[in-house]
Formats: structure tokens, C-alpha cells, sequence
């Protein structure tokens, strides 16, 4: 029965995974968090997680992992995690027909979009939303997106791919000289990307990200008042080409730690600037798209939890096979 129904579901990035337990009745339930570096690897994060006591039986799994999937294979970009979907259901306890489903942590995102709540989700400028299609741009330990259509998701891998010439170029201005560490989107738009371009403007190299925030937002003479809006303008410039490549017509959303702390300051306005520069139909099509900022750290996890919950209810309505 759907009132029996429990999942696991969880979202593993880089840096740390959640876990929780989820079903129709109980909505999203137990949430833990993990340091990754405490861990060798994905199964002892879940056994960690399934140690607990009372823990009841599960339906189904769903896990977003930080990188590409394919057939239920996974591997994580930024740590050396790997393995298949059905090599974690081996070491779950699943009912008889349970089953795990790996997806990248974007298109879980995308999962999410139906069921977040204001909460979980602000706006950072208007737009007419319309069509089917949004984008999911996450900017945290790593870079990705997400196209959801439809209540379907496509995964992606747009953080390994280089520059689009026109950041090339500004990029390139802003430096005075050509831009050769920053030879993927990745190593512009991530923790490590913010950090890097801080430094190539002459910001101290033991500062981090968290702090090269911390230093703009004191608002005292820091190269953080140069490196924060010039990163802020970049990615304003990035969101313009994503506009007619994807089609958001629903808007593009953006996740992660880096984006939530760059655009929770004062730089969102060079950000949103740059977005909306005039000219051609590009700027036709960037007036109409509305950008939102998804606030909620752990929005995945509900991602996770209406795939988990959706596969396992047409299982159990599945006719039995004779």
C-alpha cells in the first residue's frame, strides 16, 4: 500500500552526502548529513546511514551523485567514487523488487522543481514564464546543468566544456592577457574558479571562497570589491548563452553554495546587469526569462524522493507476471 511505501533517497556531491528516508505519507524524513572525507567510499556512507535502529523496510532508493551517469553506472567528478546502481542494491536492504536508481545531482534538481516551495526557492528577476522547459544551473564544488521538459530531465556535462567565446574574451580583457587556467566552464564557475580568479586579480592566495565573500560584503578596500562583481558579471554573461541554447522558457534555476553566497550579495546586481545588456535578439530572448535562486541546500533530496516515490508506486502497480 502507498501508506507503506518508504524509500531511501539521498544527494551526494563532492563534498558531503544526505541521506534520508521518504514515502507518500511521511514526505521527507531523517535527514543526515555526512562529510565525505570521513569515508572511503559510497557504501559506507549508506551503511553508516541504514545502522541506524527501527529503520523500516525500503521500497526503493534513489541517489543524485555529483557527475555523470550513464545505465546506472556512475563516477563522481571531484572525488574518486564510483560504481553501479546494482552494486549498491547488493548492500541495501531492499524488499524483494526494490530497486536503486542512480541520476546525475542536476536532474535531480530538475525532479525538484514541481515540488519546491517558497521556502526552498527566491527570485532573482521576473520574466513571463512559458513552454515547458527550465534549466537547472548548479555552481557549488563543481559546475552543471540540467534541461527539465515536460516533467522529464536531461543530464549534462556543460562544466567540462570550454569557455563560450564571448566570456573568453571578457575574460581575457579583464586579465589583460589570454586566459589559459580557466580552459573549462568548471574552472571558472565553481568554489575553486571563484577562488582562482580572485587570485588572478591580485587577491591573497590563502584566501577562500567563504572568505573573499566575507571580505566583499565588509565592503573596506579588498580586491574581493574587483574579483566578486567580475565573477558575479561572468556568470551573468554565461546565463545569456545558456538562454538560447537550452530555451527555458520556465526560467533558469540556479543551485549551489557558490551561486546562493555570490548572489546573496550585493554583486547580484552585476550579475544581473550583465544578463540584460541591450542588443539583438539575444537580449529579445534574455527579457523574457525568469531567474530563480534555489535557497534550500538540501532541494535534491526532494528531488530524489518524488523519483524514488513515482518508481517504486508503478511497481507495485505493475501486473505480476504469471
Amino acid at each position: 500500500m502507498a501508506s507503506d511505501l518508504t524509500v531511501l533517497v539521498g544527494d551526494v556531491g563532492g563534498s558531503n552526502t544526505r541521506l534520508a528516508l521518504a514515502g507518500p505519507e511521511i514526505g521527507v524524513t531523517g535527514l543526515k548529513h555526512f562529510p565525505n572525507d570521513s569515508y572511503s567510499s559510497l557504501d559506507e556512507v549508506l551503511a553508516a546511514y541504514c545502522a541506524q535502529p527501527d529503520l523500516p523496510p525500503l521500497q526503493g532508493c534513489c541517489l543524485a551523485v555529483a557527475g555523470p551517469v550513464y545505465g546506472g553506472t556512475y563516477r563522481l567528478t571531484n572525488r574518486d567514487w564510483h560504481g553501479t546502481a546494482a552494486g549498491l542494491a547488493e548492500r541495501l536492504p531492499l524488499e524483494t523488487g526494490g530497486r536503486v536508481d542512480v541520476v546525475n545531482d542536476l536532474a535531480a534538481l530538475g525532479h525538484a522543481l514541481p515540488v519546491l516551495i517558497p521556502g526552498q526557492l527566491s527570485s532573482l528577476r521576473a520574466g513571463r514564464q512559458q513552454g515547458e522547459q527550465a534549466l537547472v544551473a548548479g555552481v557549488g564544488t563543481g559546475f552543471n546543468v540540467s534541461l527539465s521538459a515536460g516533467g522529464n530531465t536531461i543530464e549534462a556535462e556543460l562544466g567540462h566544456a570550454s569557455l563560450p567565446d564571448p566570456l573568453a574574451q571578457e575574460l581575457a580583457r579583464l586579465l589583460g592577457r589570454s586566459p589559459e587556467e580557466f580552459p573549462s566552464v568548471e574552472e571558472l564557475f565553481s568554489g575553486r574558479g571563484l577562488v582562482r580568479l580572485h587570485r588572478a586579480l591580485g587577491g591573497d592566495p590563502s584566501e577562500g571562497g567563504a572568505e573573499i565573500v566575507a571580505a566583499f560584503q565588509d565592503g573596506e578596500e579588498h580586491v574581493a570589491q574587483r574579483s566578486m562583481p567580475a565573477w558575479a558579471r561572468l556568470l551573468g554573461l554565461l546565463a545569456r548563452e545558456l538562454v538560447p541554447a537550452y530555451m527555458p522558457g520556465q526560467g533558469i534555476f540556479f543551485a549551489g553554495s557558490v551561486a546562493r553566497g555570490v548572489l546573496g550579495t550585493g554583486a547580484r546586481g552585476d550579475f544581473l546587469a550583465a544578463f540584460a545588456e541591450p542588443g539583438g535578439k539575444l537580449a529579445a530572448q534574455c527579457a523574457t526569462t525568469p531567474l530563480w535562486l534555489i535557497t534550500d541546500d538540501a532541494a535534491g533530496v526532494s528531488g530524489t524522493a518524488r523519483y524514488a516515490i513515482e518508481a517504486a508506486q508503478r511497481r507495485s502497480a505493475a501486473p505480476v507476471r504469471a
